[in-house]
């Protein structure tokens, strides 16, 4: 088994034995590893690893929004709208002006929000490093095996 067949599995898992706030922390994890594999492929030159990442995070984002539960979510559920709205422009920014800069600061900014769900369950493991907001990205992705899993915020 290489690499990215064991991360995938790993995932897997990960997404079967998740709570509803657990599969949430997921979902910031692979926005931050998309937004990580982008900043690396800035870095390279690599323009279509670049759109890439960048695309796969858009799908991971638009996940995220459409897990809130804006009926009974009150404030945070439009809180947390309004800021999956900025990052979409955020991260649209940054490919279009190519920086690394704004991408890595919605990285921080997505480890800082994952730290407030982590308080919410414990249970997940602790956050990325901030300070590997510019290094190497994680192998492997999630790609499309959470389309069918449902949880709300």
């Amino acid at each position: 088994m290489n690499s990215r067949q064991t991360e995938l599995t790993y995932r897997r898992a990960a997404v079967q034995n998740a709570s509803s706030v657990g599969l949430i922390i997921i979902l910031y994890d692979q926005l931050i590893d998309d937004l990580r594999q982008a900043i690396s492929a800035i870095e390279k030159r690599d323009i279509e690893a670049r759109s890439k990442a960048i695309k796969h995070g858009f799908l991971v984002l638009q996940q995220l929004e459409g897990s809130l539960d804006k009926e009974n979510g009150a404030e945070a559920a439009k809180y947390l709208a309004k800021f999956y709205a900025i990052m979409r422009c955020r991260i649209l920014e940054a490919h279009m002006k190519v920086s690394t800069e704004i991408l890595n600061q919605q990285v921080l900014q997505l480890l800082d929000l994952r730290q407030t769900w982590q308080q919410l369950d414990p249970s997940n493991p602790p956050a990325p490093e901030a300070s590997a907001a510019s290094q190497s990205p994680m192998a492997g992705g999630v790609g499309n095996e959470n389309e069918n899993a449902s949880w709300t915020a």
